[in-house]
Order: C-alpha cells, then sequence, then structure tokens
C-alpha cells in the first residue's frame, strides 16, 4: 500500500479533489443546497475585479510608446520608428 501512495502524482490529486469538490458543489445545488455560499452578484464582481487588475499590471509594465514620432522607445533613445 506504501508504493500506491509513493506513485501518486500530486498535481493530479489536487486537480481530482478540485474536480470531485465541483462535482458535489453542483449536485447539491441541483437539490436547492449550497456547499460554497456564493452568489453570482459575487462572482460577477471577483471577476470584474480581476479583470481590471490583470489589465492594469500589464498596461503598467508593457513598455511601449503611444505617438509614432516618440523619442524614447523600450530604452532605444535617440532613434525614431518608421
Amino acid at each position: 500500500m506504501k508504493n500506491f501512495w509513493k506513485n501518486i502524482n500530486k498535481t493530479s490529486a489536487a486537480k481530482f479533489a478540485v474536480l470531485l469538490l465541483a462535482l458535489v458543489n453542483q449536485g447539491l445545488s441541483l437539490t436547492g443546497h449550497n456547499l460554497l455560499p456564493i452568489t453570482s452578484d459575487q462572482v460577477n464582481d471577483w471577476v470584474s475585479l480581476t479583470f481590471t487588475i490583470v489589465t492594469a499590471l500589464i498596461a503598467y509594465f508593457d513598455n511601449d510608446t503611444i505617438m509614432k514620432d516618440s523619442k524614447v522607445d523600450g530604452g532605444n533613445q535617440g532613434e525614431t520608428q518608421k
């Protein structure tokens, strides 16, 4: 039995546990019980917040210039884009 547990991939086991939790939640939701007490408005708020944060971080760390004739382009000072 010890060899069985040594051969289990931890990542696959974690994925299976999350899938099992989702299936149990879906089954309980169909019967009118909620395992995870989350409303659809809360999901919408979290998705919007996550999208805003990711977009802001991408825009902040992206080093592109807006103007075509900008003198500074990603550290190449003095060169003009054509």
